[in-house]
């Protein structure tokens, strides 16, 4: 059975079935979550969700969620703007003609199925026309480059003549204070830059008060801290998926930059996350030059447009 679930509360009852069909699904990231995408929607939502969901004997089996901009008479996956990954769970091929036949009711004229990945389902569905979008560096795991390496053991042999430096994991009782950490941190460096940085948002940084703590209790979450001598020096918070590691937000302290702390950081957590056997370190959105030096190859997002009109509405 297919429904399209078109309310706050609709959506938000969810929770429990969308968080175990999630876990079934191998290739799903943290951002196909509701740990992530419940919280985006609290704080982002238009009230207008439209999430295609199908269920077999009762059971959630695939989701959709998508959500309208009434303004703009256009639809767009839930999580857009701050996600990196947007995709479907499930079996996508009835799920995208439920949400098309309700925005024709609607005379909604459009919709926008953007940052989906290389392995996304989606792609294969008939009456949208895909192009390729934001180029996602990944690196392939266990390789970190041998010039890479190197300039670890020199940071590393700096960072112990200033003082020594420390890795410790976020917990529960520690998240506020590590979040603290990392927002104050990014937030320096970008203005530095002159420029006010992603979490000048209020709603972003709302958005991160919601959803790291269920995050982090998922296990979905990884929220390190660097010191050196003592001083926060990295922040850095990633998510995880069985078999990758998800880098989406850092930052570091410019007047420990003798020792390259946020290259100190990302190479302990790369570390670990070899240790865990992890296969792919995803660097996500964007072509900063750091990714290509620890040895990270792009892989495009695709996105793509459909009119309620389309051929993918007869399927």
């Amino acid at each position: 059975m297919i429904e399209v679930v078109d309310t706050d509360r609709g959506l938000m009852a969810l929770a429990e079935a969308w968080g175990a069909l999630w876990a079934r699904c191998p290739e799903a990231t943290p951002f196909q979550s509701p740990h992530w995408l419940l919280p985006w929607w609290r704080v982002f939502g238009t009230g207008m969700p439209l999430a295609a969901v199908e269920r077999r004997e009762g059971e959630l089996v695939g989701i959709l969620p998508m959500y309208v901009l009434p303004e703009e008479r256009k639809a767009l996956p839930i999580g857009a703007g701050t996600t990196d990954y947007l995709d479907a769970l499930g079996d996508p091929a009835a799920l995208l003609p439920a949400v098309l036949k309700r925005l024709h009711a609607d005379a909604i004229k459009q919709i926008e199925l953007i940052e989906a990945p290389p392995w996304s389902r989606l792609l294969g569905l008939p009456g949208v026309r895909w192009a390729e979008s934001s180029p996602c560096p990944v690196l392939a795991l266990p390789e970190i480059p041998s010039g890479i390496r190197r300039k670890l053991r020199m940071n590393r042999n700096r960072a112990d003549r200033a003082g020594g430096w420390t890795v410790a994991t976020a917990s529960a009782d520690t998240l506020d204070a590590d979040l603290d950490a990392l927002i104050r941190l990014h937030q320096a460096r970008w203005v530095e830059q002159g420029e006010p940085g992603v979490l000048a948002d209020a709603a972003v940084l709302a958005f991160w008060r919601d959803a790291a703590p269920g995050l982090l209790s998922a296990g979905l979450m990884r929220l390190q801290i660097l010191r050196v001598g003592g001083v926060v020096a990295a922040a850095i918070m990633a998510l995880l998926s069985p078999g990758r590691i998800y880098f989406y937000l850092s930052g570091f302290d410019t007047a420990q930059g003798f020792v390259s702390p946020g290259t100190l950081l990302l190479g302990a957590m790369l570390e670990e996350a070899i240790a865990e056997k992890r296969t792919e370190a995803h660097f996500l959105r964007g072509q900063e030059s750091y990714k290509y030096a620890w040895g990270a190859v792009d892989r495009p997002n695709y996105s793509g447009r459909v009119t309620p009109f389309s051929s993918v509405d007869s399927t």
